[in-house]
């Protein structure tokens, strides 16, 4: 078993999350991608008012066929990926599209950081801030 999310998907070689995603974007998440040199609008697309990541030719604008060309500064739920939250099960699962879901380990930091994310986005749609909500609790 590989123990670090990403390194399953460097071993074999995968990018199939990356192909007509549907991943929603955190405001850091923006921001970073920002402070690399691209315009909000060359890779966000609203979706249900949430912002997502645009496609190109069937994948994520920030692949380039072979990876990630922003891999070190990739969104939040692409970090997290397979761990996603089945809304049926009502827990953190590992997402079965991905071929390589079995190579993967459910750890309760990974889920923390699926709820955490959800609970991010739910609040930027709301526009309230997720930092000034947690830094009050504390």
């Amino acid at each position: 078993m590989i123990n670090k999310m990403d390194n399953v998907c460097l071993h074999y070689g995968c990018t199939k999350c990356c192909m007509d995603t549907k991943m929603p974007l955190s405001n850091s998440d923006i921001t970073r991608i920002k402070e690399l040199g691209f315009h909000e609008d060359s890779f966000i697309i609203e979706r249900n008012g949430t912002p997502h990541l645009k496609n190109q030719s069937d994948r994520c604008v920030f692949h380039d066929g072979k990876r990630c060309t922003i891999y070190n500064y990739r969104p939040e739920g692409c970090r997290l990926y397979p761990a996603v939250f089945d809304e049926n099960k009502r827990k953190v699962i590992l997402h079965l599209y991905c071929p390589h879901h079995r190579k993967f380990q459910l750890k309760p930091h990974t889920s923390r950081g699926v709820i955490n994310l959800i609970r991010k986005l739910d609040l930027e749609k709301e526009h309230i801030s997720y930092d000034e909500i947690y830094s009050r609790k504390e």
